[in-house]
């Protein structure tokens, strides 16, 4: 079925004079003005009424099997839902291991991915978990020509008393596979890195560029809004050419380190460009810390952080929309070498996000398949639909 879209404020994430957009086989057939269906075909039309149209959501660090563990078994928290994910305005995600790569694995993580794409959405993977050798194939480089899923390295922990603590010598190894698995692989072969508050930072790394001839651009640091002095380091590294990632939905930091700060501060420094990314460390769990290192809390993380951070960047710090778009579109597209994604562009898969005047999600749309309505999720995951029925049910007493 042909989708005709209509009357909207488009934004790829560069505001465009265009208002209407042509969906034909789950990709953006045509951008115009005053289009319409062909009389020979059976189509949709939705009248936006001036809202706005955006790329749909790349998160390119959620845990979608489950996570955690630091506190024991129990603390162990669960898959990730379809619907979790789509009211979220999340229509590209990457699935990673963490903590816990012994109750949870990689084979898991890419039957999850699967499962997901299954019901409407894009996955990837990142071949790994805070130990670097957690691979699917005998190494990172099979992994990455041989699996379509997996698209880097991650989520490998340093400066993190959770860590590995893998020598600088398995770091250049891991990079090397990680270059050459890409290249081989027609794909990114990112080294996604988990930065604790570790003193060492992200020294690690600039060790790797001083004595190899990788890229700075293989790298990819998450959580470098950990602390002060991280984001500090952080901006030198973008200064240098290299990519960081934020993480949303921080709200035990202080204001300077939260995303929607963080954004403004970067784009007043014309910093904010196509290598900064932020993620939200969905679905994983938020372990609370005292100064001794012994575990005082616990919480799980929301992919809803991802959408909430990067409007209230916009509604707080007046960030403009093409910048905080950015963000999460087309910059992780770039980063992550994702050509079909992050801009709404005639080729490209129809991911699409209509917001309201108050940049509220309201619909939303995967490869061209409408998912969420009027901010209601109207396609579910196999199960999810069933478990909240069958829980509506139950008689007590």
């Amino acid at each position: 079925m042909w989708q005709l879209i209509q009357n909207a404020q488009i934004y790829m994430p560069e505001r465009i004079e265009e208002h209407d957009l042509l969906i034909v086989e789950g990709k953006i057939a045509a951008i115009g003005n005053d289009l319409t269906l062909p009389s020979y075909v059976q189509g949709k039309i939705f009248d936006l009424e001036g809202k706005f149209l955006v790329p749909g959501f790349i998160d390119a660090h959620v845990h979608i099997c489950g996570g955690g563990g630091e506190a024991g078994p129990s603390s162990r928290t669960p898959e990730i839902q379809l619907s979790q994910l789509t009211q979220a305005g999340i229509t590209t995600v990457v699935g990673c291991l963490g903590t816990d790569a012994i109750s949870r694995s990689m084979e898991e993580l890419l039957v999850k991915a699967r499962a997901i794409e299954d019901e409407g959405l894009t996955t990837y993977i990142y071949s790994g978990a805070y130990q670097a050798n957690r691979n699917l194939m005998a190494n990172l480089r099979q992994d990455l020509v041989l699996i379509d899923k997996v698209i880097g390295a991650g989520e490998i922990a340093i400066s993190d008393h959770r860590s590995a603590q893998p020598q600088i010598a398995e770091l250049e190894h891991l990079a090397a596979e990680a270059r050459v698995g890409g290249m081989l692989g027609g794909k990114a072969g990112i080294v996604h890195l988990h930065l604790g508050d570790g003193k060492r930072g992200i020294e690690p790394i600039y060790q790797i560029l001083d004595n190899t001839e990788i890229p700075i651009t293989q790298f990819m640091p998450t959580h470098m809004n950990r602390t002060h002095s991280l984001f500090e380091q952080g901006i030198k590294f973008l200064e240098s050419g290299g990519n960081i990632d934020l993480t949303a939905g921080c709200d035990d930091y202080t204001e300077d380190l939260r995303v929607p700060y963080i954004l403004h501060f970067l784009a007043d420094k014309k910093l904010l460009n196509n290598r900064v990314t932020v993620t939200s460390d969905g679905n994983g769990s938020m372990p609370r810390y005292n100064s001794q290192g012994e575990l005082v809390g616990m919480g799980i993380g929301s992919v809803r952080v991802l959408w909430r951070d990067i409007r209230s960047a916009v509604q707080k710090y007046n960030l403009s929309l093409e910048d905080a778009l950015r963000v999460i579109t087309s910059s992780p597209a770039h980063v992550l070498e994702l050509h079909q994604k992050g801009r709404i562009q005639p080729g490209f898969d129809a991911d699409l996000i209509t917001l309201d005047d108050n940049l509220e999600i309201k619909h939303v749309w995967a490869k061209g398949k409408l998912m969420v309505y009027d901010a209601v999720p109207i396609v579910f995951g196999q199960y999810e639909k069933a478990l909240s029925e069958n829980y509506q049910n139950i008689e007590v007493g």
